[in-house]
């Protein structure tokens, strides 16, 4: 057994920990400083005033406002635009679109002009590190503060990850203040994005004791915790908790990559708009099913405890009973999809990067029963 472990991303959580951007971006003594945010959470938030009064000593550029789920057209269009400015630090502040729009474009901004789809299709290397990177989440639910990877969309409405070591952060500033904002549909959708990271990094073919560490982690946090924060949005010690089940969670998938669950969301997003967190937990039940009973019986029985039940059974529902809880629906009929759409997600949810990672071979026949089961 050969198990290796490495993230550089330095992490600060704290609340209020937004209130140390100035600090942290002096420290690259930088001339000039490119600013990503989406189009209105944050700018409409106490935190952007404070940011901009932070930064106002800085030489600082506001891009475009990030789109979400960020195509690489847009991400083309933004690089063409920025490329020959200068810039000496990049700092992202958002949900995992605008990170993973900060994360290709501060290793863009260092290459030759060439087309993207060149280093997305891997016919070409990055010759260059990018620009360092300060990541801001001001999401509980993607870690992409702490990844390597930045998934964007391509012209043909397939979802992609740009990969690369050089992707990795300098710097994830974690301030759980500024998930409060979000909406309880956005806390839903986030929190079980990150439970379904981790639970699939844990039965990914890929775990290690230190990626199992960082799952199960995770888990307990936001089983203890996703529930108080859908009640009480305000609750300090749990939104604390979320955020750093959140980064934990990223932490997972870097060591082991994502399975089946989010193979099939890809489509369910790109195709029909469902967010991303929503439509992970989708199959994320079906899954438990599925892969639960292929698990060796020692690892199944330290994933059902850290779940808090006895059988797989009880797990998928406990995940479905959240579901419930926060308002989301589970039937894909209800969510726009016909017959149609689910040859659709078959066609388009065998993303081999992540149904190897399963640990239970996934066919067509496999998957088309688990859609019409939630249909």
């Amino acid at each position: 057994m050969n198990w290796g472990y490495w993230n550089p991303t330095q992490r600060i959580i704290a609340d209020g920990a937004l209130d140390r951007l100035p600090e942290m971006v002096a420290s690259f003594r930088p001339k000039k400083v490119l600013l990503l945010l989406g189009k209105s959470s944050f700018r409409s938030s106490v935190g952007h005033r404070r940011l901009k009064e932070g930064l106002g000593g800085f030489c600082l550029e506001e891009s475009d406002p990030v789109e979400h789920n960020p195509s690489v057209t847009f991400i083309q269009e933004m690089w063409r635009t920025l490329r020959g400015r200068k810039f000496d630090l990049v700092v992202g502040i958002g949900g995992g679109s605008v990170l993973d729009c900060a994360k290709a474009i501060r290793i863009l901004l260092t290459q030759e002009d060439v087309a993207l789809e060149d280093y997305v299709e891997k016919r070409r290397e990055f010759q260059h590190r990018g620009l360092p990177l300060i990541a801001v989440p001001t999401t509980a639910g993607t870690g992409s503060e702490v990844t390597p990877y930045a998934s964007l969309q391509t012209r043909s409405h397939q979802k992609i990850s740009l990969t690369h070591p050089w992707l990795f952060p300098e710097i994830a500033l974690i301030d759980p203040l500024l998930t409060y904002s979000m909406p309880k549909y956005v806390t839903a959708c986030s929190g079980l994005d990150a439970l379904s990271q981790a639970i699939e990094s844990f039965w990914s073919v890929h775990h290690t004791p230190f990626s199992e560490t960082h799952s199960l982690r995770a888990i307990a946090l936001i089983l203890e915790n996703l529930p108080t924060v859908l009640r009480e949005p305000s609750q300090r010690e749990a939104r604390f908790a979320m955020s750093l089940a959140s980064t934990e969670a990223g932490l997972a998938i870097t060591q082991t990559r994502t399975t089946a669950v989010h193979a099939v969301s890809y489509p369910l997003t790109t195709f029909y708009e469902i967010p991303h967190g929503h439509a992970c937990a989708l199959t994320l039940p079906s899954f438990i099913r599925y892969n639960g009973p292929v698990l060796e019986p020692e690892r199944g029985a330290h994933l059902l405890k850290t779940l808090g039940i006895s059988s797989w059974e009880e797990a998928a529902r406990r995940v479905e009973g959240l579901m419930d809880e926060a308002g989301l629906e589970r039937s894909l009929r209800k969510l726009g999809l016909d017959q149609q759409g689910i040859n659709n997600v078959i066609e388009n949810g065998f993303r081999s990067d992540r149904v190897v990672n399963n640990p239970r071979e996934v066919t067509q026949e496999v998957l088309r029963d688990i859609l019409q089961k939630i249909y």
